[in-house]
């Protein structure tokens, strides 16, 4: 009796003790996804950004000074020339989100793409990343906001401010519905986005 005792203590024993390894080698695994999905989410953004600021310290230059810069503006789409090419012809840079409906296939219900597009090219848009959230707002030279509503009020913009955040498309487990806080976030806020070719 005494000996099935210990064989009855020495199975309950292992069996805990492989269910705490399996709870720490699933701890493990998430950490590892999380960290991996924190340095996508961080490249992303880096990558996202960079684009955009290049373009932007480029806004105005080569544009004849009677000429608008800024042809279309509000939170989540703009239009604006620039000389890319230094070839004395601007070219029309567009930056513009997508709907949500096309990555309806990704298990984050916000994502979206980030579009870019120069001189209307390619039709619908280069997709530069994927952003849970982008928008633009508009600055006079004072830092007053600008209502972009009114095509006359293009030209006082002449700063940019750009907030982001990106998401990693899914988290680590078979939830169908996690938590919005078990994404991987990263966010980014430029408040003096602005090109020297605007302040003439």
């Amino acid at each position: 009796m005494a000996v099935l005792i210990d064989i009855l203590s020495s199975v309950f024993i292992g069996g805990f003790i492989i269910l705490m390894a399996f709870g720490i080698l699933d701890s493990t695994n998430k950490f590892l996804y999380s960290h991996n999905d924190d340095l996508i989410v961080q490249e992303s953004l880096t990558s996202i950004n960079t684009i955009l600021e290049y373009d932007i310290d480029k806004m105005g230059f080569g544009v004849p000074e009677n000429q608008n810069v800024v042809l279309l503006a509000d939170s989540a789409h703009i239009k604006f020339l620039a000389d890319l090419d230094r070839n004395w012809h601007p070219d029309t840079i567009e930056y513009y989100v997508g709907s949500v409906s096309e990555l309806s296939n990704t298990p984050n219900p916000a994502d979206c793409f980030l579009y870019r597009k120069v001189n209307g090219s390619p039709t619908d848009g280069l997709a530069i990343g994927v952003v849970t959230d982008f928008r633009f707002s508009y600055l006079t030279q004072d830092g007053e906001g600008v209502d972009t509503s009114n095509p006359l009020n293009l030209k006082t913009i002449k700063m940019i401010r750009t907030t982001m955040r990106i998401e990693s498309p899914a988290v680590y487990g078979d939830e169908t519905q996690p938590e919005k806080s078990e994404y991987r976030t990263a966010f980014w806020q430029e408040t003096n986005l602005a090109s020297r070719n605007l302040r003439r």
